[in-house]
């Protein structure tokens, strides 16, 4: 079927009568059928849209415009294809159409013209659209031009013109010190503040768990609002933990205006937002998010919340033209390529970067020692026909057979349970952990299997150490007040150990947890550092100093019990692999499977069954979706030939195929079903009867369960259609009919499958300790540093006692700041609160318990003060001047202008050269 042109704009997206090819369409039809319904859409009103405006002729300064009446004065004139007013007529943008064919970029150089005709009376930049009705592109006020999803609303426009109006550079503007106090965190919003005064608009910051992402944020938000770059700011992530935080310990904190939270409905009159992922995804066929303008965020944040192109909220990124900020704790070395293309950024290298290694330098994080322990059940299982009779037994009286009954460590809390094996975690657990001066452990957290095992253990908490009855608790989100438990688990002494199921992933601030216990696998390398991460926190985070370890915090302790022989620790520590992105979304996978069934040799009937199957969502996309309207000219050559779509499969696959998340979404049992049972189409094809057979047991599992529920209309009225299904004689002989038959009958019922409650068998086998292996984190040296510190000709002459000048210091500082920016000496001093001289021979294995700030007041009075015929007001401000330079280490003649120097008035005591001779004299003044 062809598109057509009613198709696209009086359907709402559905098929409609057949009119006029779109593919050839004037620039008059493109306008009217496609950028007017655009502009509808953004709610702009037509009094405020001019069309066909002559940009010679029009007085623009005093709003009276020249429309084009049919004559045309050539050589002069020059029309405008649209105006964009603000309420008071004075200009906001103009757009440059083509016809729909037409590339949108065919009319750049005109519209550049029209703006500078518009700027020549305004005396201010007027932003630029392009378009062709499929493709939109924009060009701001700074002439940065970038692809956009539509046009921008009345409100986004004067908004944005309003900013950039008052626009500060925003290297000017001072960051909030009441946000962030770590030096390292400074230079972050310094770089990226930098980076966005070069015209950059995407940046990616990979900062370790615990060196404070959110706040950095929040601080670049606060400059950025400050130096009137952006005013809406929208932040999404993609667990509620995430948004929490951002919500409560961000925005409500350092933040006076109110926040809009999208999860409890859609708002538009804020100013600060915070959303899920799926929030904004809600809605069929508009989703929440189309419900704003392209234009109406000028920044947002997305919090690990970034992924794949294949994600869902790739369409948000898409959608919203935004200044963008990434917030991730993967490595640069385990992120997806993705990333790094979605952000920009240049040689796969983030916009900034502060490992976990460099943390721990650093003294902001601490790190962990680690017990990886192997248990005999855990590692090896229970073999049925190696147990006590008294075990047997108990595994009878369960319906198993103990001599063929088998269970693998890996199946621990899946399959079995062994409360001997719960019993030897927490023995190994108290005998081990880190404990307060009160004997009991320092704040916990158990990354348990399961709610049920969360209870399991608890229960045996109780059994083996009832004094601690109240220091143990179930925190998940099955429990009542779940985050009320999380509360105190933060703020009160008790309880002291959290056996958690996710709620303590991520996105909880515990800076005194100083034991984290694995007792389940975790594969995913981000969930896994975020889960470490709850017990990176320094001792100057922490506020109970007395929940800790001889009231001190140095390193922290994980136990790792293997699960199955899989250790996390050494899964993680030691995989080279990247981050996976994340999987393909169902819907998306039956396409594509559908697709590579054209590879395949077919007759003429199961090509017609399969093309239509592949036809069938792709007519039911919505065409007036901005990602759809793109691929409008590869969706018509498709139509115009389904009948051949093996030509096709390639563009169905990268083209196609990303799209089907647009669709309606359903059931996920239904989904699951049609992704499993369509693989039948393949195996009939391949005569593969062991697949099939498998195949058809799943099939059979999943209509012996829904049938029982006879009691429910549907069910009753197609249970002859589920009993056909059930039967032998309909597998035989498989064909294409009988597997869309399966499909079109029983998929749909699927939405009535609930799994069957799985049997736990409980098996108190005996466990024992096979081996405990020790280990230690390795902070990677920084190995630039290093060689800096072992070559620098300045560094040289400290370690010999020979010691640098004022002057030498000051160049040294600027050499070692190349490599790593925060080390000034105004930084060590105000954030580590310690001399820099200091600082410099703790880095360099120098040790000196003279007082570096009284030898250098003492050479000051030597070789300034001493033997110099000096009246009282002079020797008052050298007096001023020796504390300023002995803390700052050098003094510039330009400081005698600044405070607190100039407060002294130093030219009403001194002449221009005496004071000139003073500051030479402190350059020579061996400082180190």
């Amino acid at each position: 079927m062809t598109i057509y042109l009613n198709d696209v704009i009086y359907s709402n997206g559905r098929m409609g009568p057949e009119t006029d090819d779109i593919q050839l369409i004037n620039e008059n039809q493109t306008r009217k059928k496609l950028i007017d319904p655009d502009l509808k859409k953004m709610g702009w009103l037509l009094k405020y849209i001019k069309e066909e405006v002559n940009s010679i002729k029009s007085d623009f300064k005093n709003k009276n415009f020249v429309l084009f009446d049919g004559n045309i004065e050539k050589n002069i004139d020059r029309f405008i294809d649209y105006v964009l007013l603000d309420e008071d007529y004075s200009v906001l943008a103009i757009i440059e159409s083509k016809r729909f064919s037409l590339n949108e970029d065919k009319g750049r150089i005109q519209a550049r013209t029209y703006s500078k005709d518009i700027e020549a009376q305004h005396n201010r930049k007027i932003p630029i659209f392009l378009t062709n009705g499929r493709i939109w592109r924009f060009i701001d006020e700074n002439g940065i031009e970038r692809k956009v999803s539509g046009p921008f609303s009345q409100e986004d426009l004067k908004r944005r013109s309003d900013l950039y109006g008052q626009r500060r550079d925003p290297r000017t503007v001072k960051t909030n010190p009441r946000i962030i106090d770590r030096s390292r965190n400074f230079q972050i919003v310094r770089q990226l503040s930098e980076h966005f005064s070069h015209g950059h608009r995407k940046a990616l910051l990979q900062m370790a768990t615990g060196t404070g992402k959110t706040r950095v944020a929040m601080a670049i938000i606060d400059l950025l609002i400050n130096a009137n770059m952006i005013r809406n700011v929208l932040f999404i992530a993609d667990r509620i933990p995430l948004v929490n935080q951002a919500k409560n310990n961000g925005f409500q904190e350092f933040f006076k205006e109110p926040v809009a939270d999208l999860r409890e409905g859609f708002s538009s009159s804020g100013r600060l937002y915070v959303s899920t992922i799926q929030t904004l995804m809600n809605g069929y066929p508009k989703k929440l998010f189309e419900r704003f303008s392209p234009g109406f965020f000028d920044l947002i944040v997305f919090d690990e919340a970034h992924r794949s192109i294949y994600d869902k909220n790739n369409l948000i990124n898409e959608y919203f033209d935004a200044i963008k900020i990434g917030l991730t704790a993967t490595p640069r070395e385990r992120e997806t390529k993705n990333t790094y293309v979605l952000f920009e950024c240049e040689h796969d290298i983030p916009t900034v970067e502060y490992s976990y290694d460099e943390a721990v330098q650093d003294g902001v994080l601490v790190t962990y020692n680690a017990e990886i322990i192997d248990t005999k059940i855990l590692s090896l299982g229970i073999k049925g026909g190696e147990l006590t009779k008294e075990l047997k037994d108990q595994l009878r009286r369960q319906e198993e057979n103990p001599d063929t009954s088998e269970y693998p460590g890996s199946q621990f809390d899946k399959v079995f349970m062994d409360d001997k094996t719960n019993e030897l975690i927490i023995r190994e657990f108290m005998s081990l952990c880190y404990k307060s001066d009160e004997g009991k452990p320092c704040k916990s957290i158990f990354f348990c299997a399961s709610q049920r095992h969360a209870e399991y253990m608890k229960t045996i908490f109780g059994k083996l150490f009832p004094n601690l009855s109240n220091d143990v608790q179930v925190i998940t989100s099955n429990k009542d007040r779940a985050e009320d438990e999380v509360k105190r688990f933060q703020l009160q002494s008790e309880p002291r150990i959290a056996l958690s199921v996710g709620m303590l992933d991520t996105g909880v601030d515990i800076p005194e947890v100083c034991n984290l216990v694995f007792v389940k696998p975790v594969f995913s390398y981000i969930r896994f550092w975020q889960m470490v991460g709850r017990g990176t926190r320094n001792l100057g985070a922490c506020k109970h100093p007395d929940w800790l370890p001889l009231r001190d915090k140095k390193d922290f302790k994980i136990f790792d019990f293997k699960i199955g022989g899989h250790s996390n620790i050494k899964y993680h520590e030691f995989k080279v692999s990247k981050e996976r992105a994340p999987q393909k979304d169902v819907i998306i996978k039956i396409f594509e499977n559908r697709v590579e069934l054209l590879k395949k040799k077919l007759d003429e009937n199961q090509r017609e069954l399969i093309s239509g199957k592949i036809m069938e969502p792709i007519e039911s996309l919505d065409k007036d979706s901005f990602i759809v309207r793109e691929k409008l000219p590869i969706i018509y050559e498709i139509q115009t030939n389904s009948f051949n779509l093996e030509r096709y499969v390639d563009a169905l696959k990268k083209e196609i195929s990303p799209m089907m998340i647009l669709n309606e979404g359903t059931n996920a049992n239904v989904s699951s079903f049609i992704l499993n049972t369509e693989k039948l189409f393949s195996h009939v094809l391949d005569k593969d009867f062991a697949k099939i057979e498998k195949i058809k047991r799943y099939v059979w599992e999943m209509a012996r369960n829904i049938i029982r529920k006879e009691n429910l209309s549907e069910i009753k009225n197609n249970k002859e259609k589920i009993m056909k299904v059930l039967q032998d004689d309909f597998w035989n002989g498989l064909t294409f009919d009988d597997v869309e038959f399966i499909i079109r009958e029983l998929a749909p019922l699927m939405k009535y499958y609930e799994p069957n409650p799985r049997k736990i068998i409980q098996i108190d086998a005996p466990d024992l300790v096979l081996s405990r292996e020790k280990f230690v984190k390795e902070i990677k040296e920084d190995l630039k540093l290093k060689e800096f510190l072992e070559k620098n000709p300045y560094i040289m002459k400290i370690k010999s006692g020979e010691g640098i000048t004022s002057s030498e210091l000051k160049q040294l500082e600027a050499q070692l700041t190349e490599l790593r920016p925060e080390m000034t000496i105004e930084n060590i001093q105000k954030y580590q609160k310690k001399d820099f001289v200091v600082f410099l021979g703790e880095i360099i294995g120098l040790t000196n318990d003279n007082n570096p700030r009284q030898l250098i007041e003492l050479k000051f009075d030597e070789f300034i003060i001493k033997n110099n015929n000096y009246n009282s007001k002079q020797l008052e401000f050298l007096e001023v001047l020796k504390k300023v330079f002995a803390d700052r280490k050098y003094i510039e003649l330009s400081d005698m202008a600044e405070l607190p120097l100039s407060a002294e008035r130093p030219l009403d005591y001194f002449q221009m050269a005496d004071l000139k001779s003073i500051v030479a004299k402190c350059d020579a003044i061996k400082v180190c």
